[in-house]
Order: C-alpha cells, then structure tokens, then sequence
C-alpha cells in the first residue's frame, strides 16, 4: 500500500480519504491506513459519519486528520452543531474543515448555509450520489445536477471558499466537470487531486487504487462490496486485477 500511495502522489493526488459514513473502519485499520498516508507525506481528510459525531471527531484528532468532513449539510444549524462540536473536541487548534453539500434540501437553504460560514469552514464538497438520490435522477451526470453545481461554484469564487466535486467520479465524468466554471479539487470516495491533473487515465489509475484500498481493509462490509461493483463497471477489464 505504501507503494502505491506513492504513486498516486506523482499522478497529482494531494489528499486520501478516510470515509466514516458510507464506510467501516475498525479502528486498528484507521491506524494502519492513516499511518501509511501521513509517512508519504499526503493530507488525511476524513469524511464523519453524521455531523455531529463527536466520537469520529474523537478519532480524526488521534489519527491526525489534515481536514474533515461534514456531511448532509442542510441548514444552517447543521453547520452551527458541526462547528460546536469541533470546538469540543479541538479547542483552538483544529483541522481544515469542509461542509458536503448533497440534497435537494441543501441547495435550497444554500444562502441560509453560506451566510454563516466564517473563516472556519474552508470550502464545500459537492456529493452528486446524494444530490441525484434527491432529486430523483438516475444519472450523475444530469444537466440539473450540473446546474446546482454551477451555482455553489458561482457563490464559492464569490465568498473565496474552495470547491471540490465529489460523487460518481469516473472517466465518463470529464466532460460534465469541464463545465463547473471554478473548481478547487475532484474526489473519487478515497482520493483527492487538482483539477489540472484531470484526465481519463488517472481517474482509473485512482478508482484502482481504492479497489486495493478495499482489499487493505481487514473485513469487508456490504456497503464495501457495492463500491467494488461501481469501481469494476467504471474501468477496462484489462485493469481490474488486484493484488
């Protein structure tokens, strides 16, 4: 794993993610995977089960977390409740601090959402699974789903928070993200990297790389397994052996 991780890195790759909401981590392999990615010199980002889980944010404080996730961000007491209980854990000094934004529900409380995030939370990530999930879409790539990416990326060069997209991340996806006018960063559900190392060719290289990140994991859950379906349908069969 560590050689791969140092791959990923050449290929653009600044960021691994460490998911407590869609995933399980067991804590011995949180360890191990968090370990591995602070030796190579990548930032930790971990993505909470529910925003205000204090016992994740417990475990981002042991592992070192570089940046955390909130997710299902919906009003602006969700963004209040995450940052209270930040202050609980962290006190004064505390991680990069990200809000996801992925419902129907999110987009319409957006300004309500914007007008309280102070110099704390750095920037939003979009989650088009979720997104598509509210609005009753089957593709991700949908042009309604493109619209409310184009407006949180409007306000986000506005306010000077970051953008990163997130959700559905293959190689079918670039055209859809050429079209965000301002984009800080894309992720698949491990990876984070610049736009301008955007291409087909390391989008494989990266969903290869969380299928062995998997297989790193010392149980598999159900949840793991339809990841593994995705990531296998979004790439060559030449390119689905894993050690």
């Amino acid at each position: 794993m560590l050689k791969e991780l140092i791959d990923i890195k050449k290929l653009g790759v600044n960021g691994v993610k460490l998911e407590y909401e869609s995933e399980f981590y067991d804590e011995v392999s949180a360890y191990e995977f968090a370990e591995l990615v602070h030796r190579v010199g990548l930032n930790l980002c971990v993505k909470l089960g529910g925003f205000s889980s204090v016992q994740d944010l417990h475990m981002c404080k042991k592992i070192c977390a570089n940046s955390i996730v909130a997710p299902m961000i919906e009003s602006a007491y969700a963004v209040e409740k995450f940052l209270h209980c930040v202050n609980q854990v962290y006190r004064k000094a505390y991680p990069e601090l990200l809000l996801n934004i992925e419902s129907k529900v999110a987009f319409e409380h957006l300004e309500e959402i914007l007008s309280i995030c102070d110099n704390k939370i750095s920037g939003f990530v979009i989650g088009r699974s979720d997104l598509m999930r509210s609005l009753d879409i089957e593709n991700p790539d949908d042009e309604k789903i493109l619209d409310y990416c184009i407006n949180l990326s409007e306000r986000c060069k506005e306010t000077g928070k970051k953008l990163i997209l997130g959700g559905k991340i293959n190689g079918t996806s670039i055209d859809f993200i050429s079209k965000i006018p301002y984009l800080s960063a894309v992720e698949t559900r491990k990876v984070i990297f610049d736009i301008s190392f955007l291409n087909e060719k390391n989008i494989e290289e990266f969903l290869n790389f969380e299928l062995k990140t998997l297989k790193f994991k010392k149980n598999l859950y159900k949840e793991d397994i339809e990841r593994i379906k995705f990531i296998e349908s979004s790439l060559n069969p030449k390119e689905l052996v894993v050690n």
